[in-house]
């Protein structure tokens, strides 16, 4: 009780600069998951930033990771939020529910973003913070540029028929099945997902059994083996499955430009596209 009425007395104090703030470009604006925080960095100046989530400067998972390093992190607590006396909240629309509940109840403005699962979500999200954030022409451009980038890798790509394959394989024998942002990148950079072929579960696991049995001409990892230490990595390092890996083409996919559906997507495309290109010298004619 003491806690609600401390929290309720700081956002009281809050209220006017939270209200004035929605006629004006937020200037403290808190960014409460690591989606959010990515689609925010690349939009407005770093001053604007008041703080991240803990998870932007992870280099594994943050393509901002080098360049956040000196703006604040929090777990996102309210009391921690408050305290920031913030004029815009950025959340994923499941981003820590009895946080976001209460800072709604305190009438701060709290914006809630979808989550990209495809490329023309990636899109909306983006301009659903430059909305919040007051920066829309400048996401038109960063918009602009994102296509023109998918546009070349795609008039670049092969043609649908005689496509290389290609599985991103992840710890715990998940595959990336279709309808997935990732899986959208291979098919902009030429691949056909060979996941669909491989009878994933209902959890999009396959066995190595099936990796082996149906190889495909491109093995992605999300990261290298020996990034992990648990055992469902176990089948990273499995003698079948390296035996497959000596046989055919593979490569690690950097998991932080694929995590969360955002422009880094394009960086995705890229390198698959290069990979594509590599691939398509070393491999024999049909």
């Amino acid at each position: 009780m003491i806690l609600r009425c401390a929290l309720a007395a700081l956002a009281l104090a809050l209220m006017p600069a939270s209200l004035s703030a929605q006629n004006a470009k937020p200037q403290r604006i808190v960014s409460l998951n690591l989606c959010t925080d990515i689609l925010l960095f690349d939009l407005v100046a770093p001053e604007r930033i008041a703080a991240l989530s803990p998870s932007a400067n992870d280099p594994r998972a943050s393509p901002i990771a080098e360049r956040v390093q000196p703006i604040r992190r929090i777990r996102g607590e309210a009391e921690e939020v408050l305290s920031l006396s913030p004029d815009l909240v950025l959340a994923a629309e499941f981003t820590a529910p009895a946080t976001i509940s209460m800072l709604e109840r305190l009438k701060l403005r709290v914006v809630k973003i979808p989550m990209a699962q495809d490329i023309a979500g990636v899109r909306t999200s983006l301009l659903r913070v430059a909305e919040a954030t007051g920066d829309t022409e400048k996401a038109r451009a960063a918009i602009a540029a994102f296509d023109a980038r998918l546009a070349r890798a795609r008039a670049a790509s092969a043609p649908e028929e005689g496509r290389p394959t290609a599985v991103i394989y992840q710890i715990n024998g998940i595959v990336s099945g279709t309808g997935l942002l990732e899986d959208e990148a291979l098919s902009h950079a030429g691949f056909r997902n060979l996941a669909p072929d491989l009878h994933a579960d209902r959890g999009g696991r396959v066995s190595i059994e099936a990796i082996v049995a149906h190889p495909p001409d491109l093995l992605l990892f999300a990261g290298p083996s020996d990034e992990y230490r648990t055992v469902v990595a176990d089948a990273l390092v499995h003698p079948a499955l390296r035996a497959v890996m000596h046989d055919r083409a593979t490569a690690v996919l950097p998991w932080r430009d694929w995590i969360c559906g955002t422009p880094y997507i394009a960086d995705t495309v890229d390198v698959l596209a290069d990979l594509r290109r590599r691939l398509a010298v070393r491999r024999p004619p049909a």
